[in-house]
């Protein structure tokens, strides 16, 4: 990607005044994109018309039938450098999940760490995948029964369209213990999600910075209209619960508990999701997660706001590899 984050610090006020949905792409609208992993992608789009690609990393096509016949969508897909020099092994993948406004590129950030430490024997080699699931979808299938609704069937693309496409073209481990997940703020919000709603697919999740926001928290009530529909209907707010991360720990926590999933959340202490106004939006969300019983940790990076390089920055937090080791195997 070369030296400059797509989450410099230059437009740390506009992520901040876009709210907590909102992640990197709408930083890159806001200044001359200089790299091309930086620019932003259209609002309705399944498929990034960017093709830039981070280290180790190439950009693919794959059918989503969920969304119709002859439809595609894109991701990036990171392949270890061994992978083509063990011809018999199968390799975890970790799936990251793009905030708001965002689009594929946006894992370059977690790519390049995860490559280094590959590299350096740190962590044993993974795939990773991250999918361009349209700029604003929330990670649920859309309730498009309601006029406003822009968005569509983003959880059936990803679970049903998606894993499969991966699990098949690629040696992976397609079992809970070989598939991890990982996203940033709706991604985070969307990566809780569909972990818990299907713990029979993901053994580990990894949530940064995650949106676990209530309906009325959310300063941009447009983004919550282009998924659930015309703001001023209780229906709309219904469904927007009722896709809520904490509705399906509530109803597969069992399961959840008994497969063992590795569940982590960081929030940077300046983030809005941390605090604003008495409310404690990531502390609430762990707090249900304790009286679930469900086994989690909940790390806090000092005088870092919602951004990754500031949660993960040098002297603040390592991102810590070790995670995956732990929960994820390979198959020899």
């Amino acid at each position: 990607m070369g030296k400059k984050s797509i989450f410099n610090v230059g437009v740390k006020a506009l992520v901040l005044m876009m709210g907590a949905l909102f992640g990197c792409a709408g930083s890159a609208s806001a200044q001359i994109a200089t790299d091309s992993l930086m620019m932003p992608t259209g609002k309705l789009d399944w498929i990034d018309p960017i093709h830039a690609t981070p280290v180790s990393s190439h950009y693919v096509l794959y059918p989503t039938p969920s969304r119709g016949d002859g439809t595609l969508g894109s991701c990036l897909v990171y392949i270890p450098k061994s992978y083509d020099e063990n011809p018999e092994k199968r390799f975890p993948v970790i799936y990251y999940l793009h905030g708001g406004t965002g689009n594929q590129r946006e894992a370059s950030w977690m790519i390049e760490r995860i490559d280094k430490a590959i590299n350096s024997g740190e962590m044993e080699p993974v795939i990773v995948v991250s999918p361009q699931a349209l700029p604003i979808g929330w990670y649920v299938n859309a309730n498009t029964a309601d006029e406003k609704v822009t968005s569509g069937p983003v959880h059936d693309v990803i679970i049903n369209d998606l894993i499969p496409y991966v699990d098949t073209h690629y040696r992976t481990v397609s079992a809970p213990e070989g598939r991890g997940i990982e996203g940033f703020s709706m991604g985070g919000r969307g990566a809780l999600m569909l972990a818990f709603a299907h713990p029979d697919l993901f053994g580990a999740v990894s949530s940064v910075a995650g949106a676990v926001v209530n309906w009325d928290e959310e300063p941009l009530q447009r983004s919550l209209e282009c998924t659930f529909g015309d703001i001023a209907s209780p229906l709309a707010k219904a469904y927007f619960e009722a896709w809520h991360p904490l509705s399906f720990a509530c109803r597969n926590a069992a399961e959840i508990k008994r497969r063992e999933m590795a569940v982590r959340m960081f929030v940077g202490d300046q983030d809005r999701l941390f605090e604003e106004n008495g409310h404690h939006i990531t502390h609430r969300f762990h707090a249900y997660l304790d009286t679930l019983g469900i086994q989690h940790t909940l790390e806090i990076s000092p005088g870092a706001n919602h951004n990754p390089s500031e949660i993960f920055a040098e002297g603040v937090r390592k991102y810590d590899t070790s995670f995956w080791n732990n929960h994820l195997r390979s198959s020899e």
